[in-house]
C-alpha cells in the first residue's frame, strides 16, 4: 500500500512537474513509470480476491472499468482501499476483516510520516544554521540550494503521507479521540523548533512583494508558485524554552507504539 502511493506521490510532486527535464531524467520517469504499472497490474489481481465486490460497485456507478494494460501516466490511476467506499457499501465489496487491516497499516503510515516529517524540519533547520555561519560564496550556496530543495521535497512527500493515511483513517473510523494523536494538518503546522509561524500581515506582504515583481498565479519563482506563500520563517535566535511562542503540534503528539518504535530503530532514522 505505502510503496505504491510513495512511487506515485514521487512521480507527481518530484518529476513529472518539472518541466525543464534532461534525457536521462526522462528515461528515469518512464522507467517509473513501468515499475508502478507492474505492480499495480499485480494489485488489482488481489483486489478480485480481497474485494470481489469491485467491479460491480464501480459498474454501478458508472467508474472506468479496470485496466492498467494501456496508459502512459499509471500515476493517475485510482488505488482503491476499503477506505475508498461508503461504510454502507463497504460490506458488500470487501471480505470480512480487510477494513481492520488497513486501519492498522494507515495508523502505523501515519505515525511513521510524522516521524519522518519532524526529521526533514530538524534538518531544514540545521542547514538554515549552517547556512547563516558558513555560506559565504557561489559554490557554498549552490549546494546548499541542492540540500534545501532535496529537504524540502522530502518534507513534501511526508506530509502527503500523513494526509493520505489521516483522512483514510477518518474514513475507517469516523470521527474519535485518536484525533488528539493524530491531528489535522495545517501548512502553519509544518515548522521546526527554530522556525515560528507566519502572521496574516506577513504573509500579505509576501504576496504583496511577490506580486509587484510581476509573477501571476501561473508563474513560479525558486520558492514555489504564486499562491504557495510561505507560512514559517527562521530564525536563528529562537529557541525551544522562550515562553511566549507555541510550538506545533507535532513536537508533542506521539503514539506508545510510534515512541517504542522510534527507541528500537532509532528516532531519526530517516533524516538522509
Amino acid at each position: 500500500m505505502r510503496e505504491f502511493e510513495l512511487l506515485i506521490r514521487q512521480l507527481i510532486v518530484l518529476d513529472v512537474k518539472n518541466a525543464n527535464k534532461t534525457l536521462m531524467q526522462q528515461t528515469a520517469i518512464q522507467q517509473r513509470r513501468t515499475n508502478l504499472l507492474k505492480r499495480i497490474q499485480k494489485l488489482i489481481t488481489l483486489w478480485h480476491k480481497f474485494m470481489p465486490g469491485l467491479d460491480s460497485y464501480l459498474a454501478s456507478r458508472s467508474s472506468c472499468v479496470l485496466d492498467a494494460t494501456s496508459t502512459s501516466t499509471p500515476e493517475h490511476i485510482p488505488l482503491y482501499f476499503p477506505s475508498s467506499f461508503p461504510l454502507e457499501h463497504r460490506s458488500s465489496i470487501c471480505t470480512g476483516g480487510i477494513e481492520n487491516i488497513e486501519d492498522r497499516l494507515r495508523f502505523a503510515q501515519a505515525s511513521e510520516s510524522l516521524t519522518k516529517l519532524r526529521c526533514q524540519l530538524m534538518k531544514r533547520t540545521y542547514a538554515s544554521q549552517y547556512k547563516v555561519r558558513n555560506i559565504s560564496s557561489q559554490r557554498h550556496y549552490t549546494r546548499f540550494r541542492t540540500l534545501q530543495e532535496q529537504t524540502e521535497n522530502k518534507i513534501k512527500l511526508s506530509t502527503l503521507q500523513y494526509n493520505t493515511a489521516r483522512n483514510a483513517l477518518l474514513q475507517l473510523r469516523g470521527e474519535g479521540t485518536w484525533e488528539t494523536t493524530l491531528r489535522k494538518l495545517h501548512a502553519e503546522d509544518i515548522r521546526g523548533l527554530s522556525e515560528k509561524a507566519l502572521v496574516e500581515e506577513e504573509k500579505e506582504e509576501n504576496r504583496w512583494t511577490r506580486t509587484m515583481a510581476g509573477l501571476n498565479e501561473h508563474q513560479t519563482t525558486e520558492e514555489g508558485t504564486l499562491d504557495d506563500v510561505p507560512t514559517t520563517l527562521f530564525n536563528p535566535h529562537l529557541a525551544v524554552g522562550e515562553g511566549h511562542r507555541t510550538l506545533s503540534w507535532i513536537w508533542y503528539s506521539t503514539t506508545g507504539d510510534e515512541i517504542n518504535d522510534n527507541i528500537s530503530t532509532g528516532a531519526c532514522e530517516y533524516i538522509t
